[in-house]
């Protein structure tokens, strides 16, 4: 079983601060992959004060999220965002059209593209319907924004 590395919350901290946010993983210590695409997971999403976070926030989401931070394509995402600084758990996804079909299922308005470093606007999820349909739905929409990204560049 592998050993996770310690968790280096200045740096956290600094990434998000100095320069606007942060993709960490508590497996290997890596931060900000340079390939993939980033995915927020519905459900983990915590709100703090930009003037009032502290590394003890920091530190407080990483111990109640521990089990969902685990593995090393799962990462501790901050970001700024207005007067805000936001916390989540993200995932490393590879595939676009996988990164495409994770963010829609899991409500998220955008993916971030490691390679190219930028955000990829998503469309709102279906809401109505059995969760197979939503599920079907959503792939169907991955595939297509995948295909358009990848022939075209275009969102």
């Amino acid at each position: 079983m592998a050993k996770a590395k310690k968790v280096n919350l200045r740096k956290v901290l600094d990434e998000i601060l100095l320069e606007g946010g942060v993709s960490y993983s508590l497996f290997t210590g890596q931060a900000n992959p340079k390939t993939g695409y980033m995915v927020s997971i519905l459900g983990f999403e915590k709100q703090i004060d930009l003037d009032k976070i502290v590394e003890q926030d920091i530190k407080d989401y990483v111990l109640t999220n521990a089990d969902a931070l685990w593995g090393d394509t799962r990462f501790l995402g901050g970001w700024k965002d207005g007067n805000k600084v936001v916390l989540d758990v993200s995932v490393n996804i590879d595939s676009v059209t996988q990164a495409y079909y994770t963010g829609i299922i899991n409500k998220q308005k955008c993916i971030y593209d490691c390679s190219n470093k930028r955000y990829i606007s998503l469309p709102s999820p279906q809401t109505s319907g059995t969760e197979t349909q939503q599920k079907a739905y959503a792939k169907m929409k991955a595939e297509q924004y995948a295909y358009l990204l990848e022939t075209t560049g275009v969102e």
